[in-house]
């Protein structure tokens, strides 16, 4: 073998000595010096921590000498309270010691602050209900002598309790006091259609001013005062301003 070997051309015995010295370098690699780094830093089994309370987790992790990191909060009404919902890596995953797990933790079921509410509108207090998650159910009203007529004068339970996520709630409006109401919007609205709805709200049609307006039908209100939304009474004058061809 060894004159075989000598009889070879110069490039071939450097190629093969070059590959023999590859094999010899993978096999040191492979059966040498992994087994002593996996000893080193010896691997262990990922425990199941799903469900367990934030202290059995830690203990449990820390049990398989891994380390535990709390990576957030959701909220799950299904699974106890401040318990574990996920985590990374996976249970039975074989990962080295002093790894950590990323665990997320249940916050029970969510719950919705109620807001202050007093002298919104129905209609926006309504709508801020349902944009955070509660539901008005029942609508109830009282004579106010500080809350315009239509208005939120409180809500049940009050401003400031904390209710699940779905939860009802009553509101409870003005009927207003001397005639209180808020200004309704006309602007876009023809003159005629509102003269009496004005008339038998108790309010007074003063000033009307036609202004050339091209873009709107003949009629129409360009132009209101007070504007929409302020609080009036009964006997108040309302000006407005009317386009004209």
């Amino acid at each position: 073998m060894l004159k075989f070997f000598k009889k070879l051309p110069k490039t071939w015995r450097k190629v093969i000595w070059v590959l023999l010295l590859f094999l010899m370098g993978f096999l040191v690699a492979n059966f040498i010096i992994m087994p002593l780094v996996v000893r080193q830093g010896s691997v262990v089994e990922v425990p199941d921590v799903r469900g367990m309370s934030y202290k059995q987790a830690t203990e449990n992790l820390q049990a398989r000498e891994l380390d535990i990191i709390n990576a957030g909060w959701r909220y799950d009404s299904n699974l106890p309270d401040s318990s574990v919902i996920s985590q990374d890596p996976e249970p039975k995953m074989m990962v080295k010691k002093r790894r950590k797990v990323r665990v997320i933790i249940n916050r029970g079921e969510e719950k919705i602050t109620i807001p202050y509410l007093a002298g919104l509108s129905s209609v926006r207090a309504i709508n801020l209900m349902d944009r955070l998650g509660l539901i008005v159910s029942e609508i109830d009203s009282l004579s106010s002598d500080s809350i315009a007529i239509g208005c939120v004068l409180s809500s049940s339970p009050a401003a400031g309790t904390q209710l699940a996520k779905g939860s009802s709630l009553k509101l409870t409006l003005s009927k207003g006091s001397t005639g209180k109401m808020l200004m309704p919007d006309l602007v876009g609205r023809k003159l005629a259609e509102v003269q009496g709805q004005l008339v038998g709200q108790g309010l007074v049609i003063g000033q009307i001013k036609y202004i050339s307006g091209q873009a709107l039908e003949p009629g129409t209100i360009m132009l209101q005062a007070p504007q929409a939304g302020f609080v009036i009474k009964q006997g108040d004058t309302v000006n407005v301003a009317v386009s004209t061809q």
